[in-house]
């Protein structure tokens, strides 16, 4: 029998959930030693983490050479992956053409002082706990806004759903998915999630909750001026993650569209672009560039300027401005909708990247959302409508890394969207059901969300066993998937006629010796084949070891099998089509397992090998 709860809005469950989520963080926060226990500081990480050092300490932006020397005595690697910028100064003159003022920006001939490439709206919110607690104020935090995402998602959940439901679902929401383990990621990710989530709750609360309902602490939420305030928030995701503009529109279409509220949707969108006017200026006082990734910006590896004497500006880092699109690459026609086909599969079901495995909750709250149409309501749809907009803008913008690069968890950059799919979800009266969420996502995500510091430093780790490699492999992202973070797993050269690489996707295959590799036994190796010229057959030479046998090797529906009795050699081809077009390469996916194994130390006598072999593979490409 489904069981039901009695509906009636109590916002103490959510209080006392909001409590518990932050003293728990809070205590990791505080107690732990994040530069022992994150294993360095990488890529978008060294320009936040600078940045809101730089703001706790000297107050500024700028970087400088004590900048680098505050990042050494923490991390002695360095902050590897920094993106700077030179500045450039305001030029202004009065002309005698409309609109009578001339305003351009040039470079700054000083090059004493640098600037850092990023948004400042993350490390600047972030900096007063920093300057109290230092790099520890970072995750304390973060503490704090997983505490507000629970308070403030239960408050609206509970608005449609009674407490005990409404408190699974949000707790699910926010527990059931990749998002915690951005809490030790010194990056806007769980920031941008927060202010999305806390403006629509700010916006749709007085949707769903009449002003005489509302219980004591909410009720000025129902108030028609806290949609300024969503307009706020709205403003400040905006300026950390410019694509977030697109989430602001589904509040302004509805005020502009409902009877005697288009005043309020012109206040709205009037404060909306004073808050990204005032944040831009900011930018523009700072460095002279009212765009952070525009201008001379670099990102540097090994060696950072004013490191020493040797080290300048000139001849070091690599170029990262991004002062135009690229449409050539994004609507390449020959490629386009192939990509933009895959990529749309690879989104939803994505062994590295889908939604399904890394934000169930946001698959839940849509399917919910379309089963149940009689308790749809009409805002629903402009708020699915942004969300996918976002969607499909990633998959247009970046489609061969949509998802943030290869040392990300799930979808980094849709973290930001994630936070609209709770304003999907149904009203629902069955605890059962909405334990739905935490069964599904806790499958994909446990040993993320638990074991974040170790899961954020080796990130190809979690994909390489369990139920996350029933799902395909992202052939639009080959250079970005994690297994690139392994410099020894991926790219790997192969062939003595042709040369090719393979991507190794797990451990169930040992590294190349020569020109082969041994498989691993009673396991099956997932990895790609790329290559840039066509090839017909993947030919591979199959030699076992001290004991028998079989060899299975796959490529989509393609199968088949071969015997091989001890110390035998022999052939299996693999027949190739056109493959996946990755960047003028062609990528496949292939499957090899061998279903016995040995120990070389207890099979062959001297012998001090210790791996558990089944079959020594040797590939080929043919023409």
């Amino acid at each position: 029998m489904t069981s039901m709860v009695a509906r009636k809005p109590d916002v103490t469950p959510g209080l006392i959930a909001a409590l518990l989520v932050f003293c728990i963080y809070a205590g990791v926060a505080l107690s732990v030693d994040f530069a022992r226990a994150s294993f360095g500081i990488q890529s978008d990480e060294a320009t936040y983490y600078m940045m809101g050092q730089s703001l706790a300490n000297d107050g500024d932006l700028a970087y400088r050479r004590e900048d680098l020397v505050r990042v050494w005595r923490e991390f002695p690697s360095g902050p590897s992956g920094v993106f700077l910028k030179k500045g450039r100064n305001v030029e202004t003159r009065f002309t005698s053409q409309p609109p009578f003022l001339d305003i351009r920006t040039v470079p700054d001939p000083d090059t004493a002082e640098l600037f850092y490439g990023k948004s400042f709206a993350y490390p600047l919110f972030a900096s007063p706990f920093v300057a109290v607690f230092g790099t520890n104020g970072f995750l304390l935090f973060h503490a704090l806004l997983l505490g507000l995402l629970m308070l403030g998602g239960y408050v609206f959940l509970n608005a449609r759903s009674a407490p005990a439901v409404a408190l699974i679902l949000t707790s699910g929401f926010l527990m059931a998915s990749v998002a915690p383990a951005y809490y030790v990621w010194i990056t806007p990710e769980l920031f941008n999630f927060a202010l999305v989530v806390l403006g629509y709750v700010c916006w749709l609360y007085k949707e769903v909750m009449p002003a005489e309902s509302a219980p004591r602490g909410t009720r000025w939420l129902t108030n028609p001026r806290s949609d300024a305030l969503a307009a706020v928030l709205l403003a400040i995701a905006t300026f950390s993650k410019p694509s977030n503009i697109l989430l602001v529109i589904p509040l302004l279409a509805w005020l502009a569209f409902r009877r005697r509220a288009w005043r309020r949707a012109l206040a709205c969108g009037s404060l909306f672009a004073l808050v990204g006017m005032i944040l831009l200026a900011g930018s523009v006082a700072t460095s002279g560039d009212w765009n952070f990734q525009g201008g001379d910006r670099r990102t540097f590896y090994g060696s950072f300027p004013f490191q020493d004497r040797t080290v300048q500006w000139e001849g070091v880092g690599q170029d990262r401005t991004t002062n135009r699109v690229l449409w050539e690459t994004i609507f390449d026609k020959r490629v386009f909708w192939t990509v933009f086909s895959h990529n749309a599969g690879y989104f939803v079901f994505g062994r590295h990247s889908g939604l399904l495995p890394y934000f169930f909750p946001a698959v839940f709250a849509t399917v919910g959302f379309l089963i149940k149409r009689r308790q749809r309501a009409a805002w629903q749809w402009l708020v699915l409508a942004a969300a996918l907009a976002e969607i499909v803008l990633l998959m247009i913008w970046i489609p061969y890394n949509y998802f943030g690069g290869g040392g990300v968890l799930g979808n980094r950059y849709f973290m930001n969207t994630y936070g609209v799919f709770l304003f999907l979800m149904p009203p629902l009266e069955s605890v059962w059901v909405a334990l739905m969420p935490w069964v599904v996502g806790t499958l994909f995500c446990a040993q993320v969300t638990f074991n974040p510091f170790f899961a954020s430093f080796n990130p190809a780790e979690h994909a390489k066993q369990g139920p996350l490699r029933w799902l395909p492999v992202e052939l639009t992202l080959v250079n970005d998937l994690p297994i690139n973070t392994q410099a020894n797993r991926a790219r790997v050269w192969f062939g003595q006629q042709r040369r090719f690489q393979i991507y190794f996707l797990d451990d169930n295959a040992f590294g190349r010796e020569d020109l082969s590799f041994w498989l691993r036994g009673r396991a099956t190796a997932d990895m790609l084949v790329k290559t840039v010229e066509p090839a017909s057959g993947l030919r591979l030479t199959l030699a076992s070891g001290e004991v028998a046998t079989t060899v299975t090797a796959s490529r989509g529906w393609w199968r088949q099998s071969v015997n091989l009795a001890p110390h035998q050699t022999t052939q299996l081809t693999i027949p190739l089509d056109s493959g996946f077009p990755y960047q003028g390469t062609r990528v496949w996916k292939i499957s090899l397992r061998s279903h016995q194994g040995f120990v070389p130390l207890f099979a062959s006598p001297g012998s001090s090998d210790n791996r558990f072999l089944g079959a020594q593979v040797t590939p080929e490409l043919l023409q």
